[in-house]
């Protein structure tokens, strides 16, 4: 629809959800494996009892290490590094196919891009990185899938509180057609 906003645009309009609200969410006792974002996620302990993925908690208790974080920048963060991995690993295959020696590699890709560089990583981590890139960015990868599916589910959870709410609050102005 011609009319619509970009997705991030509507998601950016909604007031701030902070992920705190994912715990909470979580903690009520949502049926994870029936939630078509999380399911995923969702896996079984010893016992034989749903649980959440240890991926997905090692990634929610790293969103809860900032108090102030929101479920917006999570998304932003989430699409920011797979893009960083999708075009680095398009530049490696560029330049290895080009003859480039791998000794080379990563100052010729801090020379490029920051973000394609390691110059705000730790050097263990870049070299973890050169021994194996597809590894590394493979696992940086599935840390901002379930990163992003998380924030979107706190996203979405703010944006049916806002559809079904029977009184929400005014928005500024104009009466503009929505969509969900």
């Amino acid at each position: 629809m011609a009319g619509d906003a970009p997705l991030l645009d509507r998601l950016a309009a909604l007031p701030p959800v902070p992920v705190s609200e994912i715990s909470a969410l979580l903690d009520r006792g949502a049926s994870l494996a029936k939630d078509p974002l999380l399911a995923g996620l969702v896996g079984v302990d010893e016992e034989g009892e749903p649980a959440l993925h240890p991926l997905a908690a090692a990634v929610l208790e790293q969103l809860h290490t900032r108090p102030d974080a929101t479920c917006y920048a999570a998304l932003i963060e989430a699409l920011t590094g797979i893009w960083n991995a999708a075009v680095r690993g398009a530049v490696v295959a560029r330049l290895k196919a080009g003859g480039l020696p791998p000794d080379d590699l990563l100052l010729r890709l801090e020379a490029l891009s920051p973000t394609l560089g390691f110059q705000a990583e730790n050097r263990e981590w870049a070299r973890a990185w050169m021994a194996d890139p597809t590894a590394q960015d493979g696992a940086l990868v599935q840390q901002c899938l379930v990163r992003l599916l998380l924030a979107l589910r706190g996203l979405a959870e703010a944006r049916a509180r806002a559809l079904t709410d029977p009184h929400p609050p005014p928005r500024g102005g104009s009466a503009t057609k929505e969509t969900s």
